[in-house]
Order: C-alpha cells, then structure tokens, then sequence
C-alpha cells in the first residue's frame, strides 16, 4: 500500500484490534477503532474511512447489519468492507456477501494476507496496480 489510508477497525476482542491498529500504522496509514456496529456507525462521518475490517459477531450491533448500514449510505459507497470472523459457514458467508462485504477472511487469519489483500482491493479502486 503505497499512499496512507484511512482504516477502521470493529472488533470487541481487544488482542485483534491491537494487532491490526498496530500492523497498518505501521504500514503508515491512520487508524481509528470501534467495539461493536455502533461504535462504528458514531465514527464513519467523523474519521471518513478507506477501509473497515469488520468482525460478525459483535454485541449491540453485528458486523452483518453494520454492513448493511454502510452499504444504505451512498456516501460510504466507495468504502472497502472486510469481514473478518471465526464464524465461517457457508451462510455466514452468504450474509456477509449480501450485506455488501468486499472480501471474508476467517479467524484466525495470517495478518500478511490481510495487509496484502487490503493493499490489492485500495490500488484496484485507485488504479494503482
């Protein structure tokens, strides 16, 4: 990922959100994160992400019906959606694709993948690549 990003983490397992926060600042992008759906709704306007990773299951709000939230504001039309989850059926899946998710990784996952990925879908949506 060459220029920095805009990147929100939702997530309520304080050990995944610190090795995200950590590992994209590093990469030299801004971080902002959130506990549940929302926490994440409150900060979209303010923090204005290029990306959200988004657990499913989270209390108060899921990662399925923040998504849902996103994708129904034309303004976020252009925000990246990853869904990160140990959760990972076929149905879950199915949920998170039709919710608008752009991409689904399982629990656990190898943080280089995720980083790479992100990294493929921003220079794909800025002609980068």
């Amino acid at each position: 990922m060459s220029a920095s990003k805009r990147i929100l983490i939702v997530d309520d397992e304080k050990p995944i959100v610190t090795l995200l926060a950590q590992t994209f600042e590093q990469e030299g992008h801004k971080v902002e994160t959130a506990t549940d759906g929302i926490d994440c709704m409150n900060k979209m306007a303010s923090f204005s992400p290029d990306v959200v990773i988004m657990d499913i299951m989270m209390p108060k709000l899921d990662g399925v019906d923040t998504t849902r939230l996103i994708r129904r504001n034309s303004a976020y039309a252009n925000i990246i959606v990853v869904a990160l989850s140990a959760r990972a059926d076929e149905e879950t899946r199915g949920r998170m694709k039709k919710a608008g998710a752009n991409l689904f990784m399982r629990k656990p996952f190898v943080i280089a993948k995720l980083v790479d990925r992100v990294g493929q879908m921003l220079g794909a949506r800025s002609g980068l690549r």
